[in-house]
């Protein structure tokens, strides 16, 4: 039986205030490849959103509960195991924090998190 892990290896490349720069290394454990496609294995875009708000939550100490939506969306380049990629997360605005995922491959993903104002 495998071992599975839900969360890449995390370190930080630099952070301040209003942004952080993850570098993460997606194991080939990772839980989320299981089924996702066995010849292929690819990330999926569900595991890449809750790990933006994992992160936004960790680092930025932004409250995602008040997210009411995930603007300008966009996957460009899948994601396979072994890879490391790079996670670009800033505050906007108040209320907006945009996220990129990018590695030598490419830009993967990208938008934005949209929080509630009250």
């Amino acid at each position: 039986m495998t071992n599975f892990v839900y969360k890449p290896i995390c370190d930080v490349i630099e952070q301040s205030p209003d942004h952080v720069l993850l570098r993460l290394k997606i194991p080939e454990n990772l839980f989320y490849f299981q089924g996702h496609f066995v010849q292929a294995p690819i990330l999926p875009g569900v595991a890449q959103l809750d790990w933006v708000m994992h992160y936004l939550t960790k680092y930025l100490n932004v409250d995602c509960q008040k997210a009411i939506s995930v603007d300008a969306l966009k996957f460009q380049i899948i994601v396979k195991p072994n890879y490391e990629v790079d996670l670009l997360l800033k505050q906007i605005k108040n209320t907006k924090f945009s996220f990129s995922y990018s590695s030598e491959h490419g830009q993967h993903a990208s938008g934005k998190v949209v929080l509630n104002d009250e």
